[in-house]
């Protein structure tokens, strides 16, 4: 079977979820912290991790959606997720998502976990775009798209369905012309 590349930065280890991961997955996705800007509802069983993880890896050879498993080095410890979807072939764009459990917030992590995907993403998948859709009111969201040299484009009206609720969204993007290899 074919495998993620591993990306690595100084503190963290980027690898491909596999099924010892489903249980952080659960827990991830169904905190209210975590969730709160994610735009999904917390997901309803241990199953629908599992069906996450076999989404991602039938999708591999067909160059769909990735998302990897961020990995703290020193504890060989989980913390997060990051990824992308949303893609489009044909005109060279895709779209980032990514989360962290709430205690490694304001720590950097996110930066410097999206810096090797990035890189990735422009070189080796041939991407022309990268979009993040943040949720106005994620504040740190916002900033750490920003520092990796992102630009707001516009405002996405009721654009996530989280439960009840509508929520407008910010588009950001990157251009390849925009990104210095970092690694």
């Amino acid at each position: 079977m074919e495998k993620y590349p591993v990306l690595e930065t100084e503190r963290l280890t980027l690898r491909q979820l596999s099924m010892k991961d489903v249980d952080f997955l659960y827990e991830l996705y169904t905190s209210d912290d975590v969730l709160r800007y994610f735009g999904m509802s917390p997901i309803e069983s241990k199953d629908v991790a599992v069906s996450m993880v076999e989404n991602y890896e039938q999708h591999l050879g067909s160059g769909g959606p990735m998302r990897w498993a961020i990995v703290e080095k020193i504890t060989d410890k989980m913390i997060g997720t990051c990824g992308f979807h949303a893609i489009s072939k044909a005109y060279k764009r895709c779209e980032i998502g990514y989360d962290l459990i709430p205690d490694q917030w304001g720590k950097g992590i996110m930066g410097e976990a999206l810096t090797p995907l990035l890189t990735y993403l422009f070189e080796e998948r041939g991407m022309n775009r990268v979009g993040a859709v943040i949720v106005p009111f994620n504040k740190a969201s916002s900033r750490v798209v920003e520092k990796l040299g992102f630009k707001q484009e516009g405002l996405l009206r009721e654009y996530i369905l989280q439960g009840d609720h509508t929520y407008d969204a910010h588009m950001f993007s990157l251009l390849k012309k925009e990104w210095p290899s970092r690694l």
